[in-house]
């Protein structure tokens, strides 16, 4: 696995988009809000949401830890080493992401999202 794989799994999900943000994070979003990101001086580690009973599994995971600057406590995990996960895992947690970010857009913006 590695960040352009990552960006392949993000981009194939309907609405995704890619961007930059805060100046330094290379970002996949729904609506504008973001599910998945990358530093762009470190492309070799990605932080992501994942569920409240995911989140304490994951980080005992070697080369994963909870996301710096206060993403732990919003349930962001950052990955430090791709091979923590495999093919199928990041598949996973990339799409759980996404569902989550997208779950909670507002109403009005899913349904523009529909049309």
């Amino acid at each position: 696995m590695d960040i352009e794989r990552i960006r392949e799994i993000c981009l194939s999900f309907q609405h995704t988009s890619e961007g930059i943000k805060y100046g330094d994070q290379l970002c996949f979003m729904v609506a504008g809000k973001v599910f998945c990101s990358s530093n762009l001086k470190h492309l070799n580690t990605v932080n992501f949401k994942v569920e409240d009973e995911q989140f304490e599994v994951l980080y005992e995971h070697e080369g994963i830890c909870p996301a710096p600057y206060g993403g732990a406590k919003f349930k962001w995990v950052q990955v430090k080493d791709f091979q923590s996960l495999s093919e199928t895992e990041w598949l996973f947690f990339l799409k759980k992401s996404y569902d989550l970010i997208k779950a909670k857009l507002p109403k009005s913006t899913l349904s523009k999202l529909d049309m």
